[in-house]
């Protein structure tokens, strides 16, 4: 195993049998990662079942990169974990099972220099906090601390509340049971203080798999601008052609191909897509959800299994909402991320002005602004306040 240090440490983890390819990487990353060499899978799979993280891990199509995934994708640790595979030519073959393993995309070695390290550092910052991809931000002095008064009240709440819960907690899963199929709790990667990313817990409100059907109901999301995005076209060969309105204008067809949630996209349509498509989701009416869900939103009672989350420190009971990866994904500019560095919570500042009144849905940018002056000025008498008014607004009046 060869190491190339640095600190602080994002890894990366190469698998690769050949040194030229594990140096080229390493140089091209040096200066803001640490980069961690096997030449082969099985090699890697051990070491990583020994408990060690990595923020990425890049793999030779050769060097057994398909058993490594396979063996990996289904731990929580590495079930998200940026995953290229090197090739020295792109073939329809190899998309294909990369697309069906689970792999994020290619990375074509004979490639110039620029364009390997900007597809590293780009799939690299979408696992870390920005401010952990770039490179002033990396001595880590930003990193946000509760204070020891939150989290003592965090404990102290959240314990005594899921004691005295219980039995509430208890009926709720059997009627969740009675109600429709599917588990009982519904987990959801999501993003809070520095950009921690963990799994927080609901009462599950929606059919099994309603995550899936995002897609079909964009056009319903409150904070939708109204503007669709371009179609894309896919020949009978399977050769894309004129994915996006830019490409058909210049009378090409789209150069740079990207893999959207298995779904070939051009780049330049990803890209305005992105820019024009709404921050935040929310869903007048969503079809989604169940019979009980409705009321278990609407009361609030769905949100209680995130005591847990607060009880071992993930959240707190007041901050800003953690955001699933795909919104947070969205605020990483130097304003807007300052939203990340205050307390992820439960309840918040947003929560108890127009939102719980039901005076029509809040703009994203109400709500960022919101968010961001609640990092830079909350305390323990806003704290109070906040959850004072938090009992009076738990009865939402928007069906959303």
């Amino acid at each position: 195993m060869n190491t190339v240090d640095r600190d602080p440490t994002p890894y990366i983890l190469v698998v690769e049998d050949d040194d030229g390819v594990f140096f080229q990487i390493a140089r091209l990353v040096n200066s803001a990662c640490s980069v961690v060499h096997f030449r082969q899978a099985h090699e890697a799979t051990q070491w990583l079942r020994e408990g060690h993280k990595v923020d990425m891990i890049i793999a030779g199509e050769k060097n057994g990169a398909f058993d490594l995934i396979a063996n990996i994708r289904n731990q929580a640790a590495f079930s998200h974990t940026p995953f290229l595979i090197t090739s020295n030519y792109l073939s329809s073959g190899l998309l294909q099972n990369a697309i069906r393993s689970g792999a994020t995309d290619v990375l074509l070695v004979n490639d110039n220099d620029e364009a390997i390290r900007e597809k590293i550092m780009y799939f690299l910052s979408l696992q870390l906090p920005p401010f952990l991809a770039n490179h002033h931000f990396l001595s880590g002095s930003v990193l946000f601390k509760l204070p020891w008064w939150k989290r003592l009240i965090d404990i102290t709440v959240s314990l005594v509340a899921l004691l005295l819960l219980s039995p509430v907690l208890l009926l709720v899963a059997l009627l969740i049971r009675l109600d429709s199929r599917g588990p009982v709790l519904y987990s959801s990667r999501r993003v809070g203080t520095n950009f921690h990313v963990f799994n927080m817990f609901k009462f599950r409100t929606m059919q099994p798999k309603a995550d899936k059907l995002i897609r079909s109901l964009a056009d319903q999301n409150i904070y939708s601008n109204g503007k669709r995005n371009p179609e894309t076209r896919q020949t009978g060969s399977g050769r894309i052609q004129h994915l996006c309105d830019s490409c058909r204008l210049v009378g090409t067809t789209c150069q740079r191909i990207l893999f959207d949630q298995d779904r070939m996209v051009c780049e330049y349509e990803y890209l305005h897509r992105q820019k024009e498509s709404a921050t935040f989701l929310k869903f007048n009416n969503d079809p989604r959800v169940t019979r009980l869900g409705r009321f278990l939103r609407n009361s609030s009672i769905d949100e209680l299994p995130q005591l847990y989350n607060i009880l071992v420190g993930d959240m707190s009971l007041v901050g800003n909402r953690p955001l699933p990866l795909y919104e947070a994904e969205k605020l990483t500019t130097d304003e807007y991320v300052k939203r990340f560095s205050g307390p992820a919570g439960l309840t918040g500042l947003w929560q108890v002005t127009k939102r719980a009144k039901g005076q029509g849905p809040m703009s994203e940018e109400e709500r960022i602004r919101l968010d961001i002056r609640y990092a830079e000025t909350f305390s323990f008498w806003t704290d109070m306040s906040i959850i004072y008014k938090t009992f009076f607004s738990l009865w939402q009046k928007e069906n959303v």
